[in-house]
């Protein structure tokens, strides 16, 4: 008896379908055959366009995100899990776990907040789809919040509020005869004024700045809470206390008599000048005042760090020993919680000092974060500091109302 042969097996078919694969209604998935039709080129980008989508994002986010994911694989990688190209819930768990046990090196506990960005930052290192399940680690986090860091006395970090009254004395202390001098005290007026963050007066170009007869404009190209969208002008009222014109102006006639450094000359006379409108307005000086050369410089360029202010401004307030106010170190934030405190104080409205500290104009962080107690031009020159009375030498030699008996009738 001749054996009946088994029938042949149906072709598989060479579809392609994945995890994204949307298909309508009589829609079949792509054959595989259809994906042969690209070619390498169809994969290859130039050299800028795989720097620029390599380096998308601001640098402080690029760093922070990149230390965050390599400490996670490094720590993998010492107890023989697997961190790439995929991970486990269970290794990330554990991982957080450690750092909540383990602490700092210097022995003190991380923040939650802390906890949460870093978990934010390698849960999102993995395609969607195959990530860990970032909702357990949060519960994790929120559970440690309350159960050891708050009952270990944890509380948010914050910066001192270098107010006026603690900002007079710091510019007391700076020897304005010294072109570093007047640099710093001019940086140090305009962060006050704008409330600043410390890349944020970094970011400033000699075009941003306007001298006018009774104040000075700024523009800020954009902010950290801005990032898209028009950039706007504000002004700032010049003030007895503060002297902004004279700083910015005498810091403006300094650029205009430096050079771009050579190899042979530091300050070479005819040469690049450094007083052009799409150069950096603030600029690292050598110690006899000549500009540094920022060869070397592959981050930033001509443009200071904001890691370089914040060093500037400890080093001052350390210099007029008010480096800590109410048990607070001062750092460059602290240029941003003085400045909205002496408005808070006088009782300059919630919405005005978002606009000053371009917060958003629902939030409420300058009462809740950057209070310390103890997009557009505002053709009307309105300023809120002008609520903000005067003080130190400059309170003793503004003019006083004369009283109502010496007034003159209106």
């Amino acid at each position: 008896m001749v054996p009946v042969p088994a029938p042949a097996a149906p072709a598989e078919v060479p579809y392609v379908v994945t995890r994204h694969t949307m298909l309508g209604p009589g829609e079949l998935p792509p054959l595989t055959g259809e994906a042969s039709q690209f070619t390498d080129i169809d994969f290859k980008v130039p050299e800028d366009v795989k720097r620029r989508a390599n380096e998308r994002g601001a640098r402080n986010t690029r760093v922070n995100r990149d230390s965050s994911r390599a400490r996670f694989k490094q720590w993998c990688e010492s107890q023989g899990r697997i961190a790439r190209p995929t991970t486990t819930t269970a290794n990330v768990a554990t991982y957080f776990g450690h750092l909540m046990e383990k602490g700092k090196d210097d022995g003190t506990k991380y923040s939650p907040d802390t906890l949460l960005a870093y978990c934010g930052r390698i849960v999102a290192w993995y395609p969607k789809g195959e990530r860990p399940d970032g909702s357990l680690i949060r519960e994790m986090i929120e559970d440690y919040r309350l159960e050891e860091y708050i009952p270990a006395g944890g509380e948010p970090e914050q910066s001192a509020g270098l107010t006026l009254k603690y900002l007079v004395k710091v510019l007391a202390a700076i020897d304005e005869s010294t072109r570093i001098g007047r640099r710093d005290a001019a940086m140090l007026v305009l962060q006050y004024g704008m409330l600043y963050r410390a890349v944020e007066v970094t970011n400033l170009l000699v075009r941003h700045v306007r001298l006018d007869t009774d104040g000075v404009w700024v523009w800020t190209a954009k902010s950290k809470t801005r990032r898209s969208g028009k950039g706007r002008w504000r002004f700032i009222r010049d003030r007895p206390d503060l002297r902004i014109t004279a700083r910015v102006r005498a810091w403006l006639a300094d650029l205009r008599e430096l050079f771009e450094p050579t190899a042979g000359n530091q300050n070479p006379a005819g040469g690049e000048s450094a007083y052009l409108p799409n150069k950096p307005l603030f600029r690292a000086l050598t110690t006899l005042g000549n500009l540094k050369r920022r060869a070397n410089a592959k981050v930033r360029g001509l443009f200071l760090t904001g890691r370089a202010v914040n060093e500037m401004v400890k080093a001052r307030s350390a210099a007029a020993d008010v480096s800590i106010i109410n048990g607070l170190k001062v750092t460059s934030h602290s240029l941003r919680a003085g400045p909205n405190t002496d408005l808070a104080e006088a009782d300059v409205p919630l919405a005005e000092r978002n606009e000053a500290g371009d917060w958003h104009k629902d939030s409420t962080l300058s009462d809740d974060r950057y209070n310390r107690p103890d997009g557009s031009i505002d053709i009307s020159k309105r300023d809120p500091f002008d609520a903000v009375p005067l003080w130190g030498a400059a309170a003793a030699q503004a003019p006083s109302s004369p009283p109502d008996e010496e007034r003159p009738a209106p």
